[in-house]
């Protein structure tokens, strides 16, 4: 078949499996992921891996899109208002996911230093998956707010300490400047996506500044989002943080979240479900039998982690009591940024042949399926989702 024959199954089928969820109370983004696990290796192999990796692009634009509108969402305004909050639960639930996944995953058999990786890729959250549910349900509100700040400052979290656990790992075989120089390169990455991000930023910003049409706007927006993603694909930067720190830069300089949310509602359809359905395609459920209880262990500890650890540290915060239960639920769902991370480790610690990446991939499978399902849930008891605000009236 063609790609153009596989794109249009992709979205045809796609849609067809969001409107079923969403008929029976599931997020329209389980359906598009269920949907694409039909299509994928483990039922039909009608998406393999080679389609799957030629259709690349499109996973490179969606993941951008997401990147720069959860960026939007980080307004000094916003910052200010939820900022100490934001720091306090994300450094809370990270302390204790990094904590309880390696002991877990090390008392199920991980050798320490492999528990330990782990115990930092548990931290990464899928933006699709957040971002999409809370647009399907239309939800606003404080957890709103709090879980789309926490997922860019979970994954900056995430990634700075993946540099330093790697170079704790390393010292282990005697490989301390190697370590050294890992966590340096780290560090390094961070700040030049940062540059990179802003940078292209101010040039959005000057566009929009210059009341640009939004048609000429849209494209210059889609133009800096691949530009973000190509520049950091080919210097080993992360796509996703340059793009973060990218809508940081607009929102800030321009106060333009909702032109920018504008702007990309007019492509993202499209782009969503063959993003999301796809995704759903690259899940292989043998990977589950391959790693057995350490995948076990790894999903039951990260959700652990990221329940508790957002419950107890948002006592210290002036998060109200009715949202403070469902924002570690929030978190749950995780993919692409984890395995990237996962794969990165196994290049830089010698012999671990695959049980890093296999664990990670299992609790991906887990968490991509359900994570978004769960996101929902919280989101309705939060009483945030439109149809939670939406008053009932019984017929007389």
């Amino acid at each position: 078949m063609t790609y153009s024959l596989y794109i249009a199954i992709l979205m045809l089928v796609g849609m067809a499996g969001g409107k079923l969820a969403s008929k029976v109370g599931l997020p329209t983004v389980s359906g598009y992921l269920l949907c694409g696990l039909l299509l994928g290796p483990s039922v039909l192999n009608l998406i393999t891996s080679e389609v799957y990796y030629s259709l690349g692009f499109v996973n490179e634009l969606a993941l951008g899109m997401l990147a720069i509108s959860v960026g939007t969402e980080l307004h000094y305004l916003m910052f200010k208002k939820f900022g100490k909050n934001l720091v306090t639960i994300s450094m809370g639930n990270a302390v204790l996911t990094v904590a309880v996944t390696s002991l877990l995953t090390w008392l199920v058999g991980m050798p320490i230093q492999y528990a330990l990786i782990l115990g930092t890729l548990a931290l990464t959250v899928s933006p699709a998956g957040v971002v999409e549910v809370i647009k399907d349900t239309r939800s606003e509100g404080e957890m709103t707010q709090n879980v789309l700040g926490l997922v860019a400052f979970d994954n900056l979290v995430a990634i700075m300490a993946f540099g330093m656990m790697v170079s704790f790992v390393q010292s282990f075989g005697n490989q301390g400047p190697g370590g050294i120089a890992l966590l340096g390169s780290v560090l390094l990455d961070i700040f030049l996506g940062m540059m990179i991000g802003v940078l292209s930023g101010l040039f959005v910003s000057f566009f929009i500044r210059k009341d640009t049409s939004n048609d000429k706007l849209l494209v210059i927006l889609l133009a800096v989002i691949l530009f973000n993603t190509g520049i950091a694909s080919m210097y080993g930067l992360s796509p996703v943080l340059t793009n973060i720190f990218s809508g940081i830069a607009i929102t800030n300089l321009t106060s333009s979240k909702v032109l920018i949310a504008t702007l990309l509602n007019r492509i993202e359809m499209p782009v969503f479900v063959i993003f999301l359905t796809l995704a759903g395609a690259h899940i292989n459920l043998s990977i589950i039998g391959t790693v057995g209880v350490a995948g076990l262990a790894y999903i039951a500890a990260r959700s652990i982690g990221k329940y508790f650890g957002s419950l107890v540290f948002s006592q210290f915060t002036d998060v109200s009591k009715k949202v403070r239960p469902y924002i570690g639920l929030g978190l749950f769902p995780q993919a692409g940024i984890a395995i990237g991370l996962a794969t990165i480790a196994e290049r830089s610690i010698p012999n671990v042949s695959g049980a890093i990446t296999g664990v990670v991939l299992a609790g991906a499978v887990f968490f991509e399926i359900f994570g978004p399902m769960i996101t929902g849930y919280a989101l309705k008891a939060a009483g945030e989702t439109k149809a939670a605000r939406t008053p009932k009236f019984k017929k007389q």
